[in-house]
């Protein structure tokens, strides 16, 4: 069923629907209970032609990968992406939205499953998610060897790790040759020779990679509360 918007103001939406809603059949989905409608927001935009090419060739690298046919292999990823987008995903239909979401998908299963691709592809360089995709699997983003070093692209200094809020820092997942090479250079020659771009990470990613601990950003994150009442309270 497709809806237009009529209306927005903050959490709330207006819709009118190309048909009429039955009330006896709202009463009976409702059991009684309060009626939930689960929206998707629609892009106007259809997928690119780059993106339909993109797709395509990281399907048909992913299949070589693992010596399998890749309208099979296709099949395969679809089957997956859709137990986590309850839509799925299909090329003749899909949205610019819909297909960044879906590349990004790509791009994570071949970091995950240490895909190997023939080279580095410049348009992967594109999307963020590589560079987040790359720490979260520590895999370098400029050569995609295994078990890269999170690389602190600001330098927290002198400061006791310990006492750094690590999600205020942008990071870069790198071998231990590109790391040399990034001291080497210096982060800004080193960004713009290798097209490096900075990522910063989420709480479940930096725990789960070793960089912080769930203690560490509770104590933070009760800091700033702290703050921000004593700002509240000095009228700031």
């Amino acid at each position: 069923m497709i809806g237009k918007i009529i209306s927005h103001n903050k959490n709330k939406l207006t819709i009118e629907f190309e048909e009429d809603i039955n009330p006896e059949y709202l009463k009976l989905l409702s059991r009684g209970k309060s009626n939930y409608v689960l929206a998707k927001l629609l892009d106007n935009q259809k997928m690119s032609s780059a993106q339909n090419a993109i797709s395509h060739s990281l399907i048909k690298d992913i299949a070589t990968y693992y010596f399998v046919d890749a309208q099979e292999m296709e099949i395969s990823l679809k089957y997956q992406y859709s137990a986590r987008e309850i839509h799925g995903f299909a090329h003749s239909e899909a949205t610019m939205d819909e297909a960044t979401k879906w590349i990004e998908f790509l791009i994570e299963f071949i970091l995950m499953n240490g895909v190997e691709l023939p080279k580095r592809y410049t348009y992967l360089l594109d999307y963020d998610k590589f560079f987040y995709f790359a720490c979260k699997y520590r895999k370098c983003c400029v050569c995609a060897k295994e078990r890269g070093q999170i690389h602190h692209v600001t330098a927290v200094g002198n400061r006791k790790r310990n006492n750094v809020d690590h999600r205020l820092f942008p990071f870069a997942c790198v071998c231990l040759e590109h790391h040399n090479i990034a001291h080497a250079l210096g982060e800004k020659e080193f960004l713009a020779r290798y097209e490096v771009t900075p990522v910063y990470l989420d709480k479940e990613t930096l725990i789960k990679i070793g960089i912080t601990s769930n203690a560490q950003i509770m104590k933070f994150d009760e800091k700033y509360k702290d703050e921000e009442l004593y700002k509240k309270a000095i009228g700031g």
